[in-house]
Order: structure tokens, then C-alpha cells, then sequence
């Protein structure tokens, strides 16, 4: 990510921002996407090779079925919110989530349209990458959204599906993916102009909706959630990390020897900087007694997910291999 934006989300995750402070941020931070010129992209898209072009797709592809699902299931946790507040805040990450959602739908539609050449390679990358995200977005969260929604009253269930939501889905899983996704444009050294601008948008947009989760989670803790809190964030865990290897899908590029160590170097950059991610939530939102036992599921689903990985493609997967190199 880039400094201002990782600044910034350290900034928030430091001190309790409250709802009505982030709303403030949301007012002063708007962005439009009617003004992101998409379509000037499409020389640098043809441009970028690709094993990159599949793998910049694939994760795309997964924010749109990502965001649509959360702005799908977001309203309960909105309408049954305890304070106003905090309801109006969540409205306004109704509106973040839809254009998010519009984002990356027009992003990948302009670029499909303009590059035709590359949609086999996109395909065979994202044949079977869904599976994990449904997992957390089609079951888990709907689920947990739904039970807010039919017991609006019901606090418990409301912190949890705050924790999932917030804290698990998008404060590890996703925004894990937008940094690396934001490094890989970066490292093309400036191509995709409008793709690193709208990626920026979005993280700024996301840094908000971890810090209400952060926000909530605490009340949450200093509460009489403490223990749903922790429960739920454990219970996601090995979702979370299957969802972030996606062992159904071989990585493109993978098979190639000069690109298996740089894939691998980058995967295992990646998995290790959402274990710190969520180890640090649990830190900041008072369940320090709770990073322990963390770690160690952290630990042992991320094997898990690489063992998967290996059983359905007949090889390790190239973070497993960083991770053993000296």
C-alpha cells in the first residue's frame, strides 16, 4: 500500500474513531467514478504479461462477487446498529460497497471488451477460484447478517456478524488482497494509472470500515461480547486463510521456473502480513489473552489450505516453498 494510506489506517486503528467521526471522514473523502477515464487503461492492460494480466484479473473478479455480496447483507447490521450514529455511519458504507461493486464490474467489462485476446488466459486462472470466497460471502455472511436481521434486538448476534463482517472479511481477507494488489499495479511502474487511483479510493474507503469494526468490536469487549468477539474471530479463521490461498485454483505463472520464486516471495509476503493483521486487531481491541490460541489456528489452517493446494495440483504451492527456502 502506499504511505499515506497505510498512515492513515494506523492512525485509526491507534484511538477509538467514533462513527460520527468517520462519517465526517466519508463526507470529506468522496470520490466519483464517472470521473476514472477506465478505458485509458486498455493500452498498459495489453501491455502487462500475461501470467500478471490472470492474476490482477482473478483478484478483481473476486471483489466483484466480494462487494456485491456485502453490499447485498449490509443493511440488517445497519438497521439493528444501538446507536444512531453508528446507523447512519453504516449507511453511508452501504454507498461505498455499490460503488465499489460498479468499480470493479465496469473496470473488468472495459477491459474484456478492449483486450479480447486475453479472456482464455483469465478464464483457466479464475476456472474454480470461488468456492472459497462463497464460503465467507454466499454462507458465512449472509448467515450471520441473516440472524441480525430477523432478531434485530439481539446484541450478540449483531457483534458477531460486526466482527465476521468488519474485522474478518474485510479487514483481513480483503484488505489483504487490495495491498497486493495495489503493490502488483505499483511494480509495473506507471501503468494501469486508473486502476492504481480507483484501488487507492477503495483501500481509503475500506481503512473507514475496518475503523468502525475496530470501533464496534471494542464496545463489544469492554462489553459483555468479549467472548463472542474472540469466538467469532476464531471461528473465521480457517475460512479466512482458505479463502486467501484459493487452492482451487492453480496460480497462473506458477509452473514457470523464473516466476515460481517471485510468486512464491509474494504469497508468503502476503499471508504473513494478514496473520499480523489480524494478531494486531486482537491486540487493539482487548483480547491479548486471545493471540495465542490465534496464531496457532492462524498457523495450522494456513497449512492446511497449502496441503489442499498441493493435493489438487501435484506440487506445493510457491509460498510453501519461500517459506522453507533459508
Amino acid at each position: 500500500m502506499t504511505t499515506d494510506v497505510t498512515e492513515q489506517m494506523e492512525a485509526d486503528e491507534e484511538r477509538v474513531v467514533s462513527p460520527s467521526e468517520l462519517f465526517r471522514k466519508w463526507e470529506n473523502g468522496q470520490w466519483k467514478l464517472t470521473e476514472l477515464p477506465i478505458a485509458d487503461d486498455a493500452a498498459d492492460w495489453a501491455a502487462v504479461r500475461p501470467y500478471a494480466r490472470g492474476e490482477l484479473e482473478s483478484m478483481i473478479e473476486g471483489f466483484v462477487l466480494g462487494e456485491a455480496a456485502v453490499s447485498d447483507t449490509l443493511s440488517p447490521i445497519a438497521d439493528a446498529a444501538p446507536t444512531l450514529d453508528e446507523h447512519q455511519y453504516l449507511c453511508t458504507q452501504i454507498a461505498d460497497e455499490a460503488r465499489h461493486t460498479r468499480f470493479f464490474t465496469t473496470y473488468l467489462q472495459e477491459m474484456r471488451e478492449r483486450v479480447p485476446s486475453h479472456e482464455k488466459v483469465i478464464e483457466d486462472a479464475w476456472a474454480s477460484a470461488g468456492d472459497a470466497v462463497s464460503t465467507i460471502f454466499d454462507d458465512e455472511l449472509k448467515a450471520r447478517t441473516d440472524r441480525v436481521k430477523f432478531h434485530p434486538d439481539d446484541r450478540r448476534a449483531w457483534y458477531e456478524a460486526v466482527t465476521y463482517y468488519h474485522l474478518m472479511a474485510e479487514g483481513v481477507l480483503a484488505m489483504s488482497v487490495l495491498g497486493s494488489m495495489l503493490s502488483m499495479v505499483r511494480q509495473l511502474r506507471g501503468r494501469l494509472p486508473v486502476l492504481n487511483t480507483g484501488l487507492r479510493n477503495v483501500i481509503r474507503d475500506e481503512s473507514r470500515h475496518m475503523a468502525f469494526g475496530m470501533y464496534a468490536a471494542r464496545q463489544g469487549v469492554l462489553g459483555d461480547h468479549a467472548e463472542h468477539v474472540r469466538a467469532t474471530m476464531l471461528e473465521a479463521i480457517p475460512q479466512v486463510t482458505l479463502a486467501l490461498v484459493a487452492p482451487e485454483r492453480k496460480l497462473p505463472g506458477a509452473s514457470l521456473p523464473p516466476l515460481r520464486a517471485a510468486l512464491g516471495t509474494q504469497y508468503a509476503a502476503r499471508y504473513a502480513s494478514a496473520r499480523r493483521t489480524l494478531l494486531r486487531r486482537m491486540e487493539l481491541i482487548g483480547l491479548s489473552a486471545a493471540i495465542p490460541e490465534a496464531s496457532a489456528s492462524w498457523d495450522q489452517s494456513m497449512k492446511v489450505a497449502l496441503t489442499e493446494y498441493e493435493t489438487r495440483h501435484g506440487g506445493p504451492h510457491p509460498a510453501t516453498e519461500a517459506q522453507m527456502a533459508p
